[in-house]
């Protein structure tokens, strides 16, 4: 083993685990038949149960998260334009109503 194999080795935190002496003897059967020894195989079947995403796997989940966020910004900013449109058209209610007075007040009175 180089130096620098030791190194990795020593920086890789110890882990404790508990299991049923049927798994275990599981465990080392297969560690055999894959030529490894008992941590490795245990490690590779995690490895295998859960994967490292890939950085593209990681950008597209961030591309559907900013989908998401334009979506949303999208539904506010419909939801502001109707609000809009319903003030308008009270404004213009307002405006039919100014326009009405100021016929009524021109008419010459009788």
């Amino acid at each position: 083993m180089t130096e620098n194999q030791k190194e990795l080795l020593a920086n890789i935190a110890p882990f404790g685990l508990r299991m049923q002496a049927d798994l275990k003897e599981r465990i080392k059967a297969a560690a055999e038949r894959n030529g490894r020894s008992m941590n490795s195989e245990i490690v590779a079947t995690l490895e295998n149960a859960y994967p490292a995403f890939s950085k593209e796997f990681l950008e597209e989940l961030s591309f559907l998260d900013q989908i998401d966020e334009i979506a949303a910004k999208l539904e506010r900013v419909r939801a502001e334009a109707e609000e809009i449109a319903r003030a308008r058209e009270e404004v213009k209610k307002v405006d039919r109503a100014i326009s009405k007075a100021d016929d009524l007040l021109k008419k010459p009175k009788k």
